[in-house]
């Protein structure tokens, strides 16, 4: 049964627009970079682990973790960004594992999915019984994030090639959405893939 999905995607491919479709039509959603936040907050373990390695520093006046100061260092030296890594990715899993467990207590046909960018990338996409990516065209990815963020075409151009690639991404996935159009092919595309998985999972479970 396909019923723990993954779903991810290079930057400004839309994942977030994606998951959303997915949760209008019926399915539950969980969104690793909120797990993320949570998971550094004051009291949780990942917390006191980063203060403990990084110092403080990195905390505002009311000791919250100043994620864009930590994100500046981490992305200016690779051995603390593994150690960042080290210290939040086991943390989310555990995190998100309670919150599928809670999904399943209220919903035992509960379809799940849970996306993030990096999780080809760190191995989390083991963890999945299945994998979407979502894809779209280059320049259109350049466009988005000069937009978005503000940034020029150059800088947007250096983000894509620090990242996995389009191509090399695919090679994982179960199920491809291709976001390179408006948002009403989006919503065509999201359910092709519903379709897809509630299919899957009649016929498993009636096979």
């Amino acid at each position: 049964m396909l019923k723990n999905i993954g779903l991810t995607g290079g930057i400004a491919c839309g994942k977030s627009k994606v998951a959303e479709i997915f949760n209008n039509l019926g399915f539950y959603t969980i969104d690793s970079d909120d797990v993320s936040r949570k998971v550094m907050e004051k009291g949780e373990i990942a917390y006191n682990k980063i203060v403990k390695y990084f110092g403080s520093d990195i905390l505002d006046e009311n000791g919250n973790i100043i994620r864009k100061k930590l994100g500046s260092i981490v992305f200016s030296n690779k051995e603390k960004l593994i150690v960042l890594e080290e210290i939040v990715h086991p943390a989310i899993f555990d995190y998100e594992k309670k919150l599928r467990s809670q999904i399943y207590g209220k919903d035992d046909k509960a379809v799940i999915i849970t996306h993030a960018a990096k999780m080809i990338e760190s191995g989390s996409f083991i963890h999945y019984d299945a994998l979407i990516v979502v894809t779209t065209d280059k320049n259109i990815q350049i466009k988005r994030l000069i937009k978005r963020d503000n940034i020029t075409k150059e800088q947007a151009e250096n983000i894509l090639n620090n990242q996995l690639s389009q191509e090399e991404r695919l090679k994982y996935a179960k199920f491809i959405i291709d976001n390179s159009k408006d948002i009403n092919n989006l919503t065509l595309e999201v359910k092709r893939v519903y379709n897809l998985i509630n299919q899957i999972n009649y016929g498993l479970k009636h096979c």
